[in-house]
């Protein structure tokens, strides 16, 4: 798998410091001298786009934390069927699960930077430091809130609110990533998912995801200004249009 691992203690501890400005991720929370020793064990990772992570089966031997970039994370079922079960952003953090092994495919929705620990190294790391145990706890709850949410949406809403959701879901991270420079109440984006992946993930038709593209754009609510280029001019009447809380 083409990847590269790049960076020493001492580089990974600056771009950690710049990070904990920036996100509420991992390392945010905790000390300059804990960082210092969570930086030991890190390793910086690079994955291009549409290149696998990790895969469905495969030993769960490390963890890692998303420094930019979106991941999609994919479930394969006992036919064969590739269906698209998540999408994440930085600060996320991969792997974080006690099974022995993974039970799905995380692949890079575009060029992805990752901060990757060993597993029993960072297992040991966070009986010694409770704050990396209790951020991971918070980051897996706000994780099943957002699951719930999701299975919600997906029951009862119609196909162009769903569309409008992932879309506000997107324009927010982007926002969020932006750290300030997009314009107010306005985002811009590259979509991370193809249209057929965009349809599996909402459990909609291909035809029924350009259809309801086209309706945001005649209501000018998002403007394409290429195939994958978004710009969301007024992030309230999106979610407006979501059903949704901005």
């Amino acid at each position: 798998m083409p990847s590269q691992v790049t960076g020493s203690p001492h580089s990974l501890l600056a771009r950690c410091d710049v990070c904990a400005g920036a996100h509420p991720g991992l390392c945010s929370v905790l000390s300059a001298a804990q960082r210092e020793r969570l930086n030991a064990l890190a390793r910086r990772r690079t994955v291009p786009p549409n290149h696998y992570i990790f895969r469905d089966g495969e030993d769960a031997v490390t963890y890692a934390s998303i420094l930019s970039g979106v991941v999609k994370l994919i479930k394969t079922t006992s036919d064969g069927e590739r269906h698209i079960v998540g999408i994440m952003y930085a600060p996320d953090f991969l792997g974080h699960t006690f099974a022995k092994y993974h039970r799905f495919s995380a692949a890079a929705a575009t060029e992805v930077e990752l901060c990757t620990y060993p597993r029993v190294a960072f297992t040991r790391l966070m009986l010694e430091i409770p704050l990396l145990e209790r951020w991971l706890f918070e980051f897996t709850t706000r994780e099943l809130d957002l699951c719930r949410d999701w299975t919600l949406m997906l029951g009862r809403k119609s196909s162009y609110e769903r569309l409008a959701s992932l879309l506000l879901m997107i324009a927010q991270r982007a926002r969020h990533a932006a750290e300030g420079q997009a314009a107010e109440n306005s985002a811009q984006f590259e979509l991370p998912l193809t249209r057929s992946e965009v349809a599996d993930y909402l459990g909609l038709t291909i035809e029924t995801v350009s259809r309801m593209i086209g309706k945001l754009k005649q209501k000018g609510l998002i403007e394409l200004r290429s195939s994958r280029e978004v710009f969301v001019r007024d992030i309230e009447r999106l979610a407006e249009a979501a059903r949704q809380d901005c």
